[in-house]
């Protein structure tokens, strides 16, 4: 028998590979249609709360059939990393060989954790969205914000973008950044009203240690997706039972996580499941319908999932095979009965 080699992809190594927001939204698009389809197997994720919210671990597995991969990524979310001059979240994904459980990669999950967050609510606004969607409102310049809004406007086109966030020189920066790559006018805005009110798509990416109202009910208009995906709840907690229609990525894992958005909703009974018009997945493969009418007022939550992790980790390998990236790692060289 072979020894088994794994092969390592630094935060260098992938962000080298340089790949493609098309190509991302495709393989991201092609796990929730997978997930839709239940070609998927995706046990509900598992958290170490070292002191909630604030030091959090988050751990996800599963397997996808059309990739035919299994994988368990380890997220670590420290919400004041800042302070230490790193992100918020740091994480790795171990990849494995179904037919034998041998892993044979390990990578950076940081950056594909931006990058398949950004093109769930990229995919999501593209089946959940009004037709020619003119303005988006985003809350939150972390990781996630850029692949958001990059993956967003190459779908959309937007007329203008607004962003805010808490502290002004982060949302500035973002900002300025953003506009010099999209090559249009990012709009900063001091509060959340002014950046959401009119709004055709909103997203709150909002970083809140404790509960806080960021987007009141009455400020989303007829028509308008609004996507929350926070760990502690940020928007008007009516919106679930007032919204035309509510989404989730996985209702099986937002039911059984303690954390998250509307958890503490879940938790006290209050949503259920005649809630949920559905899961994006079931709205890809065709199972069930997404907006039926310009006027309907849509949410959706997005947890992230596994899915979305093992997809793009197994793409972000191939390329690497393809191109020569990484390191390899002898795991051992002769493999006997342990």
């Amino acid at each position: 028998m072979a020894g088994i080699d794994i092969l390592f992809l630094s935060k260098e190594d992938v962000e080298s590979l340089d790949l493609g927001l098309p190509e991302i939204m495709d393989v991201v698009e092609l796990g929730l249609k997978a997930h839709g389809q239940k070609k998927v197997v995706m046990p509900s994720k598992d958290h170490l709360a070292l002191a909630y919210p604030e030091k959090l671990f988050n751990i996800l597995k599963g397997y996808v059939e059309p990739v035919n991969v299994a994988g368990v990524k380890v997220i670590g979310d420290f919400q004041k990393n800042y302070e230490y001059g790193l992100p918020s979240e740091l994480a790795l994904i171990t990849l494995y060989r179904p037919e034998t459980g041998a892993p044979f990669c390990i990578l950076d999950g940081t950056l594909t954790t931006w990058m398949r967050t950004g093109a769930v609510t990229a995919v999501g606004a593209k089946y959940l969205a009004k037709q020619k969607p003119r303005l988006l409102g985003h809350i939150g310049v972390r990781g996630t914000a850029w692949y958001n809004v990059a993956m967003l406007d190459l779908l959309f086109d937007f007329e203008e973008i607004r962003v805010t966030s808490k502290r002004p020189e982060s949302r500035e920066r973002f900002a300025g950044e953003m506009s010099e790559r999209l090559n249009k006018r990012v709009v900063v805005k001091e509060t959340t009203e002014e950046t959401v009110r009119d709004a055709d798509i909103i997203i709150d990416a909002s970083r809140l240690l404790e509960h806080e109202v960021l987007v009141k009910d009455e400020w989303v208009k007829p028509g308008a997706l609004i996507q929350p995906y926070g760990a502690v709840l940020s928007v008007a907690p009516t919106l679930p039972f007032t919204v035309d229609k509510m989404f989730v990525d996985d209702w099986n894992q937002c039911q059984k996580s303690q954390y998250g958005q509307f958890a503490g909703l879940i938790q006290a009974g209050e949503l259920r499941d005649e809630h949920i018009s559905g899961e994006i997945g079931e709205v890809v493969a065709g199972v069930k319908p997404g907006r039926e009418s310009q006027q309907e007022r849509i949410l959706f939550w997005h947890k992230g999932f596994a899915v979305s992790d093992i997809v793009l980790g197994n793409l972000a390998y191939q390329k690497a095979i393809e191109k020569g990236v990484g390191t390899l790692l002898s795991y051992y060289r002769e493999p006997r009965d342990m």
